[in-house]
């Protein structure tokens, strides 16, 4: 069976490196060059070349991030496996590998499918996602389902940790999937795509903070755009910073006071206080925009800002 492999994120090269250690061959894999991801802002890119160099791996690295059949250099493959690549595979390339396509998503399905899955789950307040490999389609995510597990998005959880959870699970899904096609003991479901529900596309401006919402609702908006995201944000005196960790401070602290959301109410050696649409959330790491941290900084420098206000896209 020659597969060949398509990545251009971290989660592919772990993915990629597991499938090997498994005893599972890769004949080529294909990415995109370092030009392309800086185009398309790839979160969470990974250069594959070193590392298949080292396991004597073709590697085809395309100055396009999409894949067409003149892509593939005239060479001949059996299975094509989809980890880490944001694009859609048209018709005429899935039709080029005889055992077809897999390719991997995490949500509800049929309900999630699209973009941006782990944020979106995390900022609709999901306790779990279930992510699943499933045979490629022209469309986005509903093809049959060939494998798929549960996994828990608990209250610690931000998308990095949900999208290590996801690339851990994913690569054994990988492993147990093409094994079982290898067998001939594959056995995949259909999705109800008749109930399929597909989340828009998530921009870096997407992630401007609205401090009206619930404290919960705010907690979770900021964990879910992390690292490797563009991060959730707001403005402070007109200077746009991003927010990277908060956490509810105490629902039962400042309930006397008058709610202004976005009002920095207090400040801590950890942070600071802001008022939310209900309790207060206590901010752990912001800074602005292309400039230093605020949060940590020395506690006379953060009391300075209480009675400000944080502010929404102008």
């Amino acid at each position: 069976m020659k597969i060949l492999y398509v990545t251009a994120g971290e989660n592919g090269l772990y993915g990629l490196r597991y499938l090997l250690q498994a005893g599972v061959a890769v004949a080529a894999v294909l990415t995109i060059s370092d030009a392309v991801q800086k185009a398309a802002c790839v979160s969470g890119f990974a250069d594959v070349t070193a590392y298949c160099a080292s396991q004597g791996i073709t590697v085809i690295s395309l100055d396009t991030y999409t894949i067409t059949p003149q892509s593939l250099m005239g060479q001949e493959y059996h299975l094509l496996v989809i980890n880490g690549w944001n694009r859609l595979i048209s018709q005429d390339v899935l039709a080029l590998f005889p055992m077809g396509g897999l390719g991997i998503h995490a949500g509800h399905p049929p309900i999630g499918l699209g973009r941006a899955p782990l944020p979106w789950n995390i900022i609709k307040g999901f306790k779990d996602i279930e992510v699943y490999v499933f045979r490629l389609t022209p469309r986005a995510d509903d093809g049959d389902i060939c494998a798929l597990r549960t996994i828990e998005i608990s209250k610690h959880d931000n998308a990095q940790t949900l999208y290590e959870k996801v690339m851990f699970w994913g690569a054994r899904l990988f492993v147990e999937t093409i094994q079982a096609i290898a067998t001939g003991t594959l056995s995949a479901r259909k999705q109800k795509v008749e109930f399929a529900e597909h989340y828009p596309r998530r921009t870096p401006d997407d992630g401007d903070i609205d401090f009206s919402r619930s404290v919960d609702e705010v907690f979770d908006f900021i964990r879910a755009q992390s690292a490797p995201y563009p991060g959730a944000f707001s403005f402070l005196e007109g200077r746009k910073c991003h927010v990277w960790n908060a956490i509810p401070f105490d629902r039962f602290a400042f309930r006397d006071c008058t709610r202004q959301p976005g009002m920095i109410v207090a400040a801590l050696p950890s942070g600071l206080i802001v008022q939310t649409g209900s309790a207060c959330i206590w901010l752990h790491s912001v800074a602005f925009e292309g400039g230093p941290l605020i949060v940590p900084g020395p506690l006379e420098g953060l009391e300075a800002l209480v009675g400000k206000c944080f502010s929404r896209m102008p």
